[in-house]
């Protein structure tokens, strides 16, 4: 896994006011996202995009938005994504996802409370966005969650390396910008 993204919310006009996103319109939105992604993503690179990818519900909508999003992706269902969709080249969705980096697990769901009970490593989430930093920081260490809502992330994916750099830190952090400060 090279980058980690939850929650863009594409076309979703009540997303900028839910959630202070710093976005005139979904038109700026939608452009400002898919912009700040493509500057990060090479299209080879391995993406597990924590879910609420677009408020549409519309198969289509989503296979427009993967086509301009460069990666590769393992993509989380989330609770705006309504429509299962099985079978698309290039594209594997889960419930769950799992795996090892630099000798730590990390389980990923969407939603943290459909986690189970007790998580044998780092449970990665997305779905709060930034609205409860107090319990879903971007880093808790005490809770060993990450919080991967874009809000939290500047807006754009996290590569696997800067987040394996802020746990080693062991440090609490509300956002990424707070964690790129701290070094």
């Amino acid at each position: 896994m090279d980058y980690l993204a939850s929650d863009l919310h594409l076309d979703h006009g009540n997303i900028i006011d839910y959630c202070d996103r710093p976005f005139d319109s979904v038109e700026a939105m939608n452009a400002a996202l898919v912009e700040r992604w493509n500057d990060v993503v090479d299209p080879g690179d391995e993406v597990l995009f924590g879910g609420d990818l677009t408020i549409s519900s519309d198969a289509a909508d989503l296979l427009g938005w993967l086509e301009e999003l460069d990666g590769e992706f393992a993509f989380l269902l989330g609770n705006h994504d309504g429509t299962v969709l099985e079978g698309l080249d290039g594209v594997d969705f889960f419930e769950h996802y799992q795996f090892e980096r630099d000798g730590r697990r990390f389980y990923a769901v969407h939603d943290p409370a459909d986690a189970p009970g007790s998580v044998d490593g780092w449970l990665l989430h997305g779905h709060h966005h930034n609205n409860w930093p107090d319990e879903f920081p971007f880093v808790d260490p005490e809770a060993r969650r990450v919080n991967l809502s874009v809000e939290l992330l500047g807006y754009r994916p996290l590569s696997m390396d800067d987040l394996v750099t802020y746990l080693d830190r062991g440090e609490r952090y509300a956002d990424r910008t707070e964690a790129d400060a701290s070094v």
